[in-house]
């Protein structure tokens, strides 16, 4: 008799295709592949686009190599890229280390938020690029005013998912807390916030994005040295081969960035499987 894969044991059924787990990136790489081949097309193969307009793959790749070394509106590629990763750090771990206690606090604490949550909601609907004036006045066109930026663009994501990862917790995991005597605040920081770990990452991780687009807005208007500085001051010259070196530069450091903030959040991630399993 026949035996269907419905009906062998579970450790019997047979397993797919050996690329079909590693398919998605497959499927990535080739529409990568096709749109580079498209530009070059574009660019290079039929000059349907000029050089004045828009730079080539190759031509962006030699110029992103050369700017490695080779000074461009006063840095190296390098150089820029450290001072950005510089702003971008002091707003985004300044708006984690404010957010998500103020997210927590809101959750937990009905008459607090009652009392700041107009305040947040009110001010969170301001553009981050609407402070780039008044952060200027305050501390000057320098790294501060544009670490501000950042933090004013990270911090909401920080406060909502942690509030909201929070307040849809399964109120049966803080009932079995409460049972065992823990206290309220006791229940937050050892079994709410760890079982929250989900939500509050999908915050720090918009957190990111969120900062560091800002971030290079704010370059392009005030920076004296940056990517969003490099950028601009490629446009000025009329250089597109730089425009979309710092563009691809900008790419592969924000999707860095991500990758890190996610490698470092996991282990929380990992705690919380562990009260989920009751390890």
């Amino acid at each position: 008799m026949r035996v269907t894969e419905q009906q062998r044991p579970v450790g019997q059924i047979r397993n797919g295709p050996p690329f079909g787990r590693h398919m998605p990136a497959v499927v990535g790489m080739t529409a990568l592949v096709f749109v580079v081949v498209v530009w070059w097309i574009l660019t290079a193969g039929t000059n349907i686009m000029s050089p004045q307009v828009m730079a080539s793959p190759t031509d962006s790749a030699w110029t992103l190599g050369r700017l490695m070394v080779d000074p461009f509106a006063g840095s190296t590629l390098p150089e820029h890229a450290l001072a950005s990763l510089n702003r971008w750090a002091r707003g985004y771990l300044a708006a984690v280390i404010l957010g998500v206690p103020l997210g927590a606090i809101f959750a937990w604490y009905r008459d607090v938020r009652s009392a700041l949550s107009p305040i947040f909601e009110t001010l969170r609907y301001i553009p981050p690029f609407a402070w780039v004036p008044i952060a200027i006045l305050w501390f000057g066109p320098g790294t501060t005013a544009q670490a501000i930026v950042v933090f004013i663009a990270a911090f909401p994501p920080c406060v909502i998912n942690t509030h909201r990862a929070l307040t849809t917790l399964d109120p049966t995991v803080l009932r079995a807390a409460r049972t065992v005597g823990a206290s309220r605040l006791a229940t937050l920081i050892r079994v709410a916030l760890p079982a929250s770990t989900p939500g509050i990452t999908a915050g720090l991780r918009i957190a990111v994005s969120n900062g560091w687009m800002a971030l290079m807005g704010a370059e392009l208007i005030v920076g004296q040295k940056g990517l969003g500085f490099l950028i601009n001051a490629g446009g000025e010259n009329g250089q597109p081969d730089v425009i979309i070196a710092g563009m691809v530069s900008i790419g592969i450091l924000g999707l860095i960035l991500d990758t890190l903030v996610l490698t470092l959040t996991r282990p929380m991630l990992q705690w919380r499987k562990g009260i989920e399993s009751g390890d």
